[in-house]
């Protein structure tokens, strides 16, 4: 075999292997579905027992407690299958404290309701400032750290699929009206204009476990954690179902 033809070999085949690493490199791009700050994603896809499986890689199983189970309470969602919560009972995420003291947070679901009443999720330490509560405030999705509220104007109490969404940014000492951003279906919501009473700074405590859905009567699809906060851009894209998608570079 001559030189030229043995280079050309050689040229071919590192340009084959080079081609087929930066492949394998792209399929392996973090997406908001393998990002490493997503700390609890629970899809609700089970159609039977009462354990909400982690689709997170932390493994942090929900427990249905009372007679919520998914044999009677699996209704089709806006992903896959939803959970359909009667106000009575809830999710438990048994030694799972949340994200805790000022640590930036996303938390996002889809949620259906005809009723303005309920928790989406909630943890921390009952006293002011300790508590982490998205739940409804007045009749309309919002955040309160027990001591102050902050609430969306828009109402979604319409029995149609609503994505809701917080997000808590990096702050010394995070409050409700610098540091905190609510969204509703992908976009930034309009705070209600009375909704705000600022007294506390977020300091979550971890006396109790993390609890979804007490009190909330409706269903609830696809309820996420993220121990960062996420941008405009990445809460659209999971409300547009494209959190599969590879992540912009930074």
């Amino acid at each position: 075999m001559n030189k030229k033809l043995t280079c050309s070999l050689l040229v071919a085949f590192l340009l084959c292997t080079f081609g087929i690493h930066v492949s394998a490199a792209k399929s392996k791009k973090k997406t908001l579905d393998t990002d490493p700050n997503l700390v609890g994603w629970w899809k609700f896809d089970e159609t039977t027992g009462k354990t909400a499986v982690d689709s997170s890689p932390h493994q942090r199983k929900g427990t249905l407690t009372g007679d919520l189970s998914f044999d009677k309470h699996s209704v089709e969602g806006r992903i896959g299958k939803a959970l359909k919560l009667s106000g009575k009972d809830y999710v438990e995420i048994k030694n799972y404290k949340g994200i805790t003291g000022t640590k930036p947070r996303t938390i996002a679901a889809w949620i259906r309701t005809e009723k303005d009443q309920g928790e989406i999720i909630s943890w921390g330490e009952d006293d002011f400032g300790k508590m982490w509560r998205y739940c409804h405030i007045r009749g309309r999705v919002g955040i309160t750290p027990s001591g102050g509220y902050l609430y969306m104007n828009d109402k979604t109490d319409d029995n149609k699929w609503h994505h809701v969404a917080v997000v808590v940014r990096e702050a010394e000492l995070p409050n409700l009206h610098d540091d905190v951003k609510l969204y509703k279906d992908g976009k930034p919501a309009e705070i209600h204009d009375i909704g705000l009473l600022d007294l506390w700074p977020i300091d979550t405590g971890e006396d109790i476990d993390v609890r979804i859905g007490q009190q909330f009567i409706g269903l609830l699809d696809d309820l996420r954690i993220y121990d960062r906060p996420l941008s405009d851009d990445e809460i659209m894209a999971i409300f547009r179902l494209k959190s599969n998608e590879p992540l912009p570079e930074p």
